[in-house]
């Protein structure tokens, strides 16, 4: 719950008073979790093609255009 609070934007102060526990708390629980990060992303295969989607990262910027086709 904390992950999933701090990854939609609450702060770290914010996220322990919501769950009750220390900003400390919650940093290291962060830490430890990047520590394991290959094991929930792991590499892709050499052979085949990756494919990566942004969510709410698209930036305007003067008009609106399309993802260039690659």
């Amino acid at each position: 719950m904390a992950i999933n609070a701090r990854t939609e934007g609450l702060g770290i102060r914010a996220a322990g008073r919501v769950l009750g526990k220390s900003p400390t708390s919650i940093l290291l629980w962060e830490k430890r979790l990047s520590a394991q990060l290959s094991n929930f992303s792991p590499p892709s295969p050499k052979e085949a093609e990756v494919t990566i989607e942004g969510d709410e990262v698209y930036t305007r910027v003067g008009n609106n255009l399309p993802p260039l086709a690659q």
